[in-house]
């Protein structure tokens, strides 16, 4: 019943060509829906009205985790999470979540604990790349959401004019709205193209320290890998900061069968995630850990924008408990 209340929704709002290539894409048929389409849909979202917006979020929330919102007096970490993204999209959240400007803060403040991955240039747009100048292995990404990123592991084999297509055409999306989450910090970032060293095991094997803060004491540390990009799904472990892995899942994720080996550097990451995240209620510090060197991977204010189903009631709750709002009406 939800997806067709989904589907009765998305006809209502996006029309019928959006519906029938976002059923394709969910499907796996297509990469993307057509940007034309997911523009009209942005701007559809971005210019609701804020009780809208709300009511929109509302619905996501509700056929995201099959249960009703709280927004005047939230409880839980998803509810509180939905709050902090009406009520505290600031700058600087939009500052440190850009993939671009980010590492450049981080590594004037923490310069001589942290390793920064190279950035070998940055564009304000596709037909300004100079693949010549680019070694044989990079990656391609945007600066301003999520999953817009291009793993080039043989420059001989990456098709330039698709490519320039695909990154332009990402440039244009507004990550705050395009897909109606309200993730609102994003529209403050300057969009740009950037390209990284490629790390090797970035395709896909490279494993991600994920330190959730919650008030600048990171409380629990995800650690994910073992990516499987056509099925979009990944392996994980929740441990504490002593490393005793708990039961805790998120999602869809699939756990780990063996625990891995505590970092040797672990109290390292520990303490560069409580100076990171001192200033925020809640924020998600991510790092990876490669020949016993700690690299700074990137900070999130909202994971799966709150959407997260746990696999214990009683977790959502706890978490939520930790984050401390100031109540707006």
């Amino acid at each position: 019943m939800n997806i067709i209340n989904k589907t009765l929704r998305l006809l209502k709002q996006s029309g019928v060509k959006y519906t029938f290539f976002y059923i394709l894409k969910k499907g796996g048929i297509i990469e993307e829906v057509p940007i034309k389409l997911l523009l009209e849909r942005q701007n559809f979202y971005k210019n609701l009205s804020f009780e809208e917006q709300k009511e929109e979020l509302a619905f996501s929330y509700k056929n995201s985790l099959k249960k009703e919102i709280n927004l005047i007096t939230p409880q839980t970490f998803s509810e509180k999470i939905q709050w902090l993204k009406l009520y505290d999209s600031t700058k600087i959240k939009a500052d440190l979540s850009d993939k671009y400007l980010a590492p450049k803060l981080i590594k004037k403040q923490f310069e001589n604990r942290i390793n920064i991955i190279p950035q070998l240039g940055v564009w304000n747009n596709a037909e300004e790349i100079d693949f010549d100048k680019l070694p044989e292995k990079f990656v391609l990404k945007c600066n301003h959401g999520s999953a817009m990123n291009i793993i080039v592991k043989n420059k001989q084999n990456l098709n330039i004019p698709k490519t320039r297509k695909k990154l332009n055409n990402w440039l244009k999306i507004d990550y705050a709205y395009v897909n109606g989450m309200y993730e609102n910090h994003y529209t403050f970032i300057d969009r740009k193209i950037i390209a990284e060293q490629f790390i090797e095991e970035m395709d896909g094997n490279l494993h991600d320290y994920k330190f959730h803060c919650f008030n600048g004491v990171p409380k629990y540390i995800e650690f994910i890998g073992d990516r499987i990009s056509n099925t979009h799904t990944i392996h994980s472990s929740i441990y504490t900061t002593d490393w005793i892995r708990t039961d805790i899942c998120f999602n869809s994720d699939t756990p780990y069968l063996n625990d891995y080996e505590k970092p040797e550097k672990l109290n390292d990451m520990i303490e560069l995630a409580k100076e990171m995240s001192k200033p925020f209620t809640y924020v998600r510090v991510d790092f990876y850990y490669i020949n016993n060197k700690i690299y700074f991977g990137e900070i999130t204010f909202t994971p799966d924008s709150g959407f997260i189903k746990f696999n214990n009631d009683k977790i959502d709750k706890q978490w939520g408990e930790w984050i401390i709002i100031s109540q707006k009406n």
